[in-house]
């Protein structure tokens, strides 16, 4: 390898290399350009939620959503979750309605009317979709990760 190196730069000039340096930073850019609009793409992706006869438009979750959808707090009542104390659960409650605001792209609402507009049917609903969502993320993943 450094046997190339050497025979490949010994005969250039250093605007040469410099050229070339500049060429390869250039490509380096582009590249990571490229790469930011396909991680964009990707969770900018839109699923179709059904819920009765209505279709719901909604955005794939990023990871910072994904966290706020199962905080730690609640964790420790998984198995029990009748125990979860009032507070917890109304924290919870008043996070899915903002993550609602912020995924479902259609019917478009905020947090207060979705939270005014729905019941704990559609609440269930939400979760159930995300959790899917999360599941099926998490299996494409790691397919990814087996072919490399």
């Amino acid at each position: 390898m450094s046997e190339a190196l050497i025979k490949k730069y010994a005969n250039k000039t250093p605007e040469q290399m410099e050229r070339e340096q500049a060429d390869i930073e250039e490509e380096y850019i582009v590249a990571s350009k490229e790469l930011d609009q396909k991680l964009l793409n990707a969770s900018s992706k839109v699923d179709f939620m059904e819920f009765g006869d209505a279709i719901i438009h909604v955005k794939r979750p990023t990871r910072e959503q994904i966290d706020r959808m199962t905080p730690p707090e609640l964790a420790k009542y998984r198995k029990n979750p009748t125990e979860v104390p009032y507070e917890i659960a109304k924290e919870y409650e008043e996070t899915m309605y903002k993550l609602m605001e912020e995924l479902i792209i259609f019917p478009k609402h905020t947090a207060i009317e979705w939270k005014q507009l729905t019941g704990d049917e559609f609440m269930a609903a939400f979760q159930t979709h995300l959790m899917t969502i999360q599941s099926k993320i998490q299996k494409d993943a790691e397919r990814f990760l087996q072919q490399i």
